[in-house]
């Protein structure tokens, strides 16, 4: 994240930024106590929105979940018992199984083409 490379601030946000060094460098210098005070006060705040965002999210986390409880369900589900048959001892065929996937395809546009401006 190298912001030199970046788009450059806004000079309202440069003037922002040395207001803020300039008032807690004042802070630190006249009455140092209160400064760490209200640092920790707005760290303690900011973590405590933190948590309650990260808690109560019903974005990716929820759908995750439903995700997961949903393969459960469809993978989990106990086999059917086989049956021998005792009669004969010859070796049942080979059965390829085949694999139920949850996977769908997607139309493309492969050949239409690109309009393109000439220069």
């Amino acid at each position: 994240m190298n912001l030199l490379h970046r788009k450059s601030f806004h000079p309202v946000i440069w003037v922002i930024i040395v207001l803020a060094v300039i008032g807690l460098g004042s802070q630190l210098i006249f009455s140092p106590q209160k400064l760490i005070t209200n640092l920790l006060m707005i760290g303690l705040v900011v973590a405590l929105v933190y948590f309650i965002f990260q808690r109560f999210r019903p974005g990716e986390n929820g759908k995750y979940k439903k995700a997961v409880k949903q393969s459960k369900r469809k993978y989990n589900q106990p086999a059917p018992p086989i049956k021998k048959s005792s009669a004969s001892n010859k070796p049942a065929p080979f059965k390829k199984r085949k694999k139920d996937h949850n996977l769908t395809v997607i139309e493309g546009k492969k050949n239409k083409k690109k309009n393109r401006a000439s220069f």
